[in-house]
């Protein structure tokens, strides 16, 4: 049985019920009669999970009937009806006006209810289609109209993400390393824009030389040193929080200076002095110098892998207003550490670099990951796909428990069959390697099947036949090559079969 995750286009953009289905002075439903006649539809067996309808339909049925609802109660107010209780339509000028704006009878909500029903059973896989040729061909057709190199600004003008073929390979191949990585991150207070401020700083990498005022080398007849300034001007202003203890903690982390906590002095709140080690007097200058050039690479606020962080702005509706909402864009990676930042909503921030998603948040996350940004890029190019084909090759790539991209490497980890594998590349090594092992081949697939010349497990190929007769056995045959089995009933014991079939049966097997 096949299940599907949507079919919001027959919802989204249902038929035109007052042409098809017109009212004919029929008698309007109240907004919770509505209700009451969708949820007896959608309780039905038909309508289970067990009965063959996905939860993710009734999900867009429902709030689809929902939206017509909240209009319906709308147009009622706004011509100071009750927005429940229904007078008889002929009873004032303003129930028949409510009426013919957003009115819905029992007749065409039927017809909506059943054809939105009847579409939906049309869409399912019959058993035995070749689902794998038709999604390849479904996301490789569309491929060949899409540009090389695309890139779109990713909500902001200083910001862009790859698109186009580049951005299919990455997912498909299954990239540890793309071109672009991007964090969506959302903030749990989303509409104060100071709480914004403070959050991009905190993430954001900052290096010591965007902060300090300067950097020089003291010499002193005692004992010389490094002299670091903070700009606490705009320290304060980009509310970095950002003193002379953290930067002296960052300085004695860094790998390369190789300080100890006694060579790092912390003067004032906005100056430092640091000290070489103990080196010889002839080397004192070299190493002070060595010092002030590495400096001001020393991170001193942020995660390392963030390049950097852009606020971005949307209007957003509430409560019948527009306000105005914010989140950040990360340029970079560590998707963990960004979920763990104070004052971002962890749950619904998400990365599109599948790989890290797997890493921090598991194979099903990966998943639902290949089959979003697959269908993003397709979207922009105003391309229309069917999800179910993205859902398969997602299925595909992640069913081994990790994520195995469509190259050589990835196909030789997902599958065994020695004619599949060189079926794709690196024939000869394939066929060597496997003859020199003495390895098997089932030939069940349907590459192994169309090299060896053998009908394929597809279609009409998918179903055997099993013919019982009471009499002795005649002849058998292989039922991969012929599909034809002839056996003795009393073998197989089938008495309810023999009471109701008598003499010969003939049943179709399905070897899906």
């Amino acid at each position: 049985m096949s299940q599907f995750d949507t079919l919001s286009i027959y919802i989204k953009h249902p038929v035109n019920l007052y042409a098809t289905c017109p009212n004919r002075n029929q008698g309007v439903l109240s907004p919770s009669e509505i209700l009451k006649i969708t949820d007896e539809r959608l309780s039905r067996p038909d309508m289970s999970f067990e009965g063959g309808c996905s939860r993710r339909f009734k999900e867009l049925l429902e709030d689809f009937v929902k939206k017509r609802v909240k209009l319906w109660k709308n147009t009622r107010k706004s011509l100071n009806l009750d927005e429940d209780w229904m007078e008889n339509k002929n009873s004032c000028p303003e129930e028949r006006v409510a009426a013919n704006i957003s009115g819905i009878s029992a007749k065409q909500l039927q017809v909506f209810l059943e054809t939105c029903i009847s579409r939906y059973q049309l869409k399912k896989v019959e058993a035995g289609t070749a689902v794998g040729a038709i999604g390849a061909q479904s996301i490789g057709e569309p491929g060949t109209q899409m540009t090389l190199k695309t890139f779109h600004f990713a909500g902001v003008a200083s910001m862009n993400v790859t698109l186009g073929v580049p951005r299919i390979k990455e997912i498909i191949n299954a990239a540890k390393n793309i071109s672009t990585p991007m964090i969506t991150a959302i903030l749990s207070n989303d509409k104060d824009e100071l709480s914004a401020r403070m959050i991009k700083s905190s993430i954001e990498k900052t290096i010591l030389g965007e902060v300090v005022d300067s950097i020089k080398v003291v010499l002193k007849a005692g004992q010389p040193y490094v002299d670091v300034k903070l700009d606490m001007k705009r320290i304060d202003s980009l509310h970095m929080r950002i003193s002379g203890e953290t930067v002296q903690q960052s300085i004695l982390n860094h790998p390369k200076i190789k300080l100890k906590a006694e060579h790092v002095r912390v003067i004032r709140n906005d100056k430092l002095r640091i000290y070489a080690r103990e080196v010889d007097r002839s080397n004192l200058q070299y190493e002070l110098h060595n010092i002030k050039s590495l400096l001001p690479k020393v991170i001193v606020k942020g995660i390392p892998t963030v390049q950097r962080a852009v606020i971005e702005k949307k209007k957003k509706n509430e409560d019948d207003k527009e306000i105005d909402v914010y989140n950040l864009i990360i340029e970079g990676t560590n998707l963990l550490a960004v979920m763990g930042t104070p004052g971002i909503d962890g749950s619904k921030s998400t990365s599109n670099h599948v790989m890290e998603v797997k890493d921090t948040l598991g194979i099903e996350a990966a998943r639902g990951k290949i089959i979003t940004e697959i269908t993003k890029v397709i979207q922009y190019y105003g391309i229309s796909i069917d999800i179910r084909h993205m859902m398969l090759l997602a299925d595909l790539m992640t069913h081994k428990g990790e994520i195995l991209g469509i190259t050589r490497f990835g196909i030789t980890k997902m599958k065994d069959s020695v004619l599949a594998l060189a079926s794709f590349e690196k024939t000869d090594e394939h066929l060597f390697n496997a003859s020199y092992g003495g390895r098997e081949d089932q030939i069940d697939g349907v590459s192994e099947c169309i090299i060896m010349g053998i009908p394929m497990l597809l279609g009409t190929g998918s179903t055997a036949y099993l013919i019982l007769s009471t009499g002795p056995i005649q002849q058998f045959h292989d039922p991969l090559h012929y599909g034809i089995c002839i056996f003795e009933e009393q073998e197989l014991k089938l008495h309810d079969m023999r009471h109701a079939f008598q003499n010969t049966v003939h049943v179709a097997i399905s070897r899906m």
